[in-house]
């Protein structure tokens, strides 16, 4: 975990970098969650819709829907592949999201169909990871979507 401004940010996983999810794979599975960014700039958690179990969707696809204080939209799927889990916690109480997006905040797990294609898309590691997330939020700083 690295701390970057305000915001601890695990480099040991992958990042989506068109939608702010993470994704940490263990050899053809993978759990999802949000990034701490865009949780930040979508303000308290209120509603998640996970409608995708046991179904297979490809990459982008929406799995569900999210409502946010601020924002209200589809829950894009970051890789493709058969959602195998949804996690009710966070169903149950959405704000999971906010308090532990890396730990009781994830959203699904799935089994991957494409990643020798899809994964290399993806940002990982410390390096990519923090000039990613430092250039993601100056463009949101810049935007207005970060409180100062």
């Amino acid at each position: 975990m690295i701390k970057i401004d305000k915001y601890d940010v695990d480099t040991g996983l992958f990042y989506d970098p068109r939608d702010h999810y993470w994704v940490k794979i263990s050899g053809s599975t993978a759990r999802v969650g949000m990034s701490p960014l865009i949780q930040e700039t979508s303000g308290a958690f209120v509603a998640v819709q996970l409608n995708g179990l046991d179904k297979t969707f490809a990459r982008g696809e929406a799995i569900g829907s999210i409502e946010a204080e601020k924002h209200v939209g589809p829950v894009k799927i970051p890789l493709s592949g058969k959602v195998t889990r949804v996690n009710e916690a966070v169903i149950n109480n959405p704000r999971l999201i906010n308090y532990d997006p890396y730990g009781e905040g994830w959203l699904i797990e799935m089994e991957l169909t494409n990643a020798d294609a899809e994964v290399p898309e993806l940002i990982f590691g410390d390096h990519q990871v923090v000039a990613w997330f430092e250039e993601e939020l100056k463009k949101f700083s810049d935007k207005g979507w970060i409180a100062q």
